[in-house]
């Protein structure tokens, strides 16, 4: 099966993109929208252990930089390119979702303020990486990725060349799982930070880059590749589950908690190449009743994003997997694809801007992709099913008028994304 490698702003994920999910609403509403997981009350827990202060400090937090979320959309409406809040706005909900550190966070909200009163583009920092807006390195190592995917475009077969020297710190077998190991397990009751998103993040990308020599043909040592393999297989997969995740140290012991997003990137750029794939689709039908990390569901709702992962998911899982398996993927792709036409996609060809979306183009690039890998539009990637969807050509039809007639100034390689996807086979 072919590999899926998604556009760039598949970057901000289910967990990254949380802080936008539902921030207006009080932490007592958020606590029982995530009651039936116990892994997010655990979370939120801990962060209380940490500082008892964190609950009400969280709230306001979360208030304000959602306004400044509808501002920056607002931007993008009405054609105006903000590079530089749009990365400040990533870290800094980021920050408060897997930060007790408000000095940092408030910072963070007060520059993304001036960040849109005063529109800036993104620049290269002196050491060669990308995200001038960005403080953190695996932020910065996503923008990067980006920005060299972009250029790979105008250079389709570059030269083989070495790993960029941005990554010296990881370019060794011991060196890389120095990184990993450090951010693979978190204590967040004593330190007050979570390194679920830098795992998750940094792993994609780095898996690319070392595994897959992308997006410049790089030429790599095989024991670093070999030992990168390793390391994710035998090491950060969990056994019981087929996922990998967090794992969090509390009152003596270590608990891992299962993450979609993160078990998504290793699936899709390994094309499915990965251990005990039965044990993770099992995984992943028991946790369609729960929100992300663990499950598909954001504040108790689908969203395409989540969605397009689990069809991803049950796409690579599909060879492996029990009749019964098979008829359950079957049952859930069809209640996500019905919600998706109903409920998600608009009349303009737009898919509805959810509080988890943090711009317009992302919305419309996963809701579209969502419907690619589902095989809405090609009957060659309808896994799942037999059926026709005689609607599919209006539908196509339409999402490609919407993104037509987006401005210059806001037309990105998300937009040009969705174009292919409208015509992936």
């Amino acid at each position: 099966m072919m590999g899926i490698t998604k556009q760039p702003m598949a970057r901000l994920l289910p967990i990254a993109a949380s802080f936008l999910l539902g921030v207006s609403t009080s932490v007592a509403q958020e606590t029982t929208l995530a009651a039936s997981d116990p892994s997010a009350i655990a979370l939120r827990h801990d962060f209380a252990v940490f500082d008892p202060q964190y609950p009400s400090d969280f709230q306001p937090r979360a208030i304000r930089l959602s306004a400044l979320k509808n501002k920056v959309v607002a931007q993008e409406v009405s054609g105006v390119k903000n590079e530089c809040a749009r990365q400040i706005l990533f870290e800094a909900g980021t920050l408060l979702m897997t930060s007790a550190d408000f000095k940092r966070i408030d910072r963070r909200t007060d520059e993304l303020e001036v960040a849109i009163a005063h529109p800036s583009q993104d620049k290269q920092d002196d050491n060669g990486l990308w995200g001038s807006c960005s403080e953190q390195w695996f932020l910065k190592l996503g923008n990067t990725f980006d920005r060299l995917t972009y250029q790979a475009h105008d250079q389709p077969d570059p030269p083989p060349g070495p790993l960029p020297a941005f990554l010296a710190g990881v370019s060794t077998p011991a060196g890389l799982k120095a990184y990993l190991d450090s951010v693979s397990v978190s204590d967040v009751q004593h330190t007050g930070a979570d390194h679920d998103l830098e795992f998750n993040l940094a792993v994609s990308d780095l898996l690319r880059m070392i595994v897959l020599g992308e997006p410049l043909n790089y030429k790599v040592d095989p024991a670093l590749r070999d030992a990168f393999l390793s390391l994710l297989k035998n090491r950060y997969q969990d056994k019981k589950t087929g996922f990998w995740g967090e794992s969090y140290r509390r009152d003596g012991r270590v608990d891992f908690q299962p993450d979609i997003s993160t078990t998504f990137h290793i699936v899709s750029y390994l094309h499915g190449d990965v251990p005990e794939m039965p044990r993770l689709i099992d995984t992943v039908l028991a946790g369609k009743d729960y929100n992300a990390p663990r499950g598909w569901l954001s504040l108790g709702q689908f969203w395409n994003h989540n969605n397009m992962d689990v069809v991803t998911e049950f796409h690579y899982g599909w060879a492996s997997a029990s009749a019964a398996q098979r008829k359950a993927m079957a049952t859930e792709i069809q209640r996500m694809l019905d919600w998706c036409l109903k409920d998600s996609l608009q009349p303009d060809g737009s898919f509805k801007l959810t509080t988890g979306d943090p711009s317009i183009e992302y919305a419309e690039y996963f809701g579209t992709e969502f419907l690619a890998e589902a095989g809405f539009f090609s009957p060659s990637l309808r896994f799942w099913t037999d059926r026709s969807f005689p609607e599919s050509a209006e539908v196509n039809q339409r999402i490609a008028h919407f993104i037509a007639d987006k401005p210059s100034s806001t037309a990105s390689e998300n937009y040009r994304g969705v174009a292919k996807e409208l015509n992936r086979h």
